[in-house]
């Protein structure tokens, strides 16, 4: 889970991951081939190629925060809001490139998101909360019937929230999960909003 602002750095990691699980997969399959091929040190390259993969594919929270200061020009803790304006530049810094922000209007996210995850992208997506303030999410699918797969940083669950052309998306972070919790330091709690319009996106 997110430190107590900084959902928009988790959700960084979270891209970084999703876009790059690829090759960490792979590396990690092409490094298990070596170390069973018989050829001479093989299961030290093999190993040594998957852990280069998995790290590849895997940033830690300081480091984004320390390349998100690099970008703003001041240093981030994670204790005030993030900008997702900045987001772009700190995705390509990670080696994820031609990534944008856009503003849309709340009516135009459904359809907005449904190309971006159609065409294997996840978005970074901003929720306006009711009571004030607002709240980072990723959402890597949409689903037959127009469920909208949210992963969300704050308790590290995911929710399917019901979506359609359109049509505002509401979003309760109180309600049913689609996920399971094996531990680790999860917020509790949750607030009720809708996508406000702002997004993070890979260019179209």
């Amino acid at each position: 889970a997110d430190s107590s602002n900084s959902c928009g750095i988790a959700s960084i990691l979270m891209i970084n991951f999703k876009m790059k699980k690829h090759l960490m997969l792979a590396g990690m399959s092409a490094g298990a081939s070596i170390a069973s091929s018989g050829v001479p040190l093989g299961g030290f390259i093999g190993a040594g190629l998957a852990r280069s993969a998995f790290n590849q594919a895997v940033k830690e929270e300081p480091e984004i925060y320390k390349i998100y200061s690099a970008v703003t020009g001041s240093v981030y803790d994670g204790s005030t809001y993030s900008n997702m304006r900045i987001y772009p530049e700190v995705l390509r810094r990670i080696g994820l490139n031609d990534w944008e922000f856009a503003v849309l209007t709340p009516s135009q996210v459904f359809d907005a998101v449904k190309a971006s995850t159609d065409a294997g992208n996840p978005v970074i997506a901003a929720v306006s909360w009711n009571g004030g303030g607002g709240h980072g999410v990723v959402i890597d699918q949409v689903h037959s019937g127009g469920y909208v797969c949210v992963c969300d940083p704050w308790d590290g669950e995911l929710r399917l929230i019901r979506g359609s052309s359109g049509n505002v998306i509401n979003y309760d972070s109180t309600g049913s999960v689609w996920s399971f919790s094996l531990g680790g330091n999860r917020h509790t709690g949750g607030n009720t909003g809708s996508f406000n319009g702002w997004l993070v996106r890979k260019k179209p």
